[in-house]
């Protein structure tokens, strides 16, 4: 039987890595990839150190440079002789700030990443995939794809939001040609890249901030576990998967005393 066969941008940490975890432990084949060769290449002895005969390969990708895009297409077309699912997940965040105290370079910093880098993915991920008419493009969304506003991401929400549009837009523009399109919703996970993004100059705002994460954040290792085989599952155009839904979140506010979750570092 064929392996599937599915590229992550932005897997050399995070939920993207955790997710190449669990392909590989379902017997796909990945490829994953970061912004640096030293990144990919311990990314990759990670994995095969983790899953035993893991058909791991990894490529370097600055998603926000079109080239470097169709390189990874490439590389992993001539690893696995095409793509079956191609995951949209790199990305960065901002420094939590108002939107006019936020440095220029930062701001399109963001944009470069969040938005045009998810523009090249999905273009040369549909180039590639329509002549086969078949294959799966994943849109990873964040605070802000449904519209909700958050102070201090004003940026990081508008790229969220460009996001969805963008997802929901190519599946219009696809239909018919064999190509699905999918969303995937995280929720708020705790990673590194995550907590150095948050103020802590403020005790009694960190407590409050730390309180909140306790109650709805989780682990990249539990989202990456709960997408995986959904994705696989997958055949409908516009498929959407999340994992914080709303009805999730009432519930744990609910039960928040009683549950007593701690996910957060002091």
């Amino acid at each position: 039987m064929a392996k599937t066969r599915i590229v992550i941008t932005g897997s050399t940490r995070g939920v993207g890595l955790r997710m190449a975890r669990e392909f590989l432990s379902r017997g796909c084949a990945v490829m994953v990839s970061g912004r640096t060769w030293q990144a990919v290449d311990s990314a990759v002895a990670q994995l095969k150190e983790q899953v035993r005969d893991a058909d791991v390969h990894g490529h370097p990708c600055d998603t926000g440079n079109y080239t470097q895009v169709e390189a990874l297409w490439a590389a992993a077309a001539q690893e696995f002789g095409g793509v079956d699912h191609w995951i949209n997940n790199a990305g960065i965040g901002q420094a939590a700030a108002p939107l006019w105290e936020l440095a220029p370079d930062e701001m399109e910093a963001v944009i470069h990443t969040d938005v045009l880098g998810i523009l090249y993915g999905a273009r040369v991920a549909m180039r590639g995939m329509s002549p086969a008419r078949s294959g799966t493009i994943w849109f990873m969304e964040g605070y802000g794809s449904d519209g909700r506003i958050m102070k201090g991401i004003a940026v990081y929400g508008a790229a969220k939001r460009a996001v969805r549009y963008a997802a929901h837009a190519l599946a219009v523009e696809a239909k018919g040609m064999g190509v699905t399109i999918g969303t995937l919703s995280p929720g708020i996970m705790v990673t590194d890249f995550t907590l150095s993004k948050l103020d802590r100059s403020d005790a009694a705002a960190w407590k409050r901030t730390r309180a909140v994460f306790n109650i709805l954040a989780d682990t990249p290792e539990t989202v990456a576990a709960f997408f995986v085989p959904r994705i696989l599952a997958a055949r409908k155009n516009r498929t959407h998967i999340a994992w914080l839904t709303n009805g999730k979140i009432m519930f744990r506010f609910m039960t928040a005393g009683i549950a007593k979750r701690s996910v957060m570092p002091e």
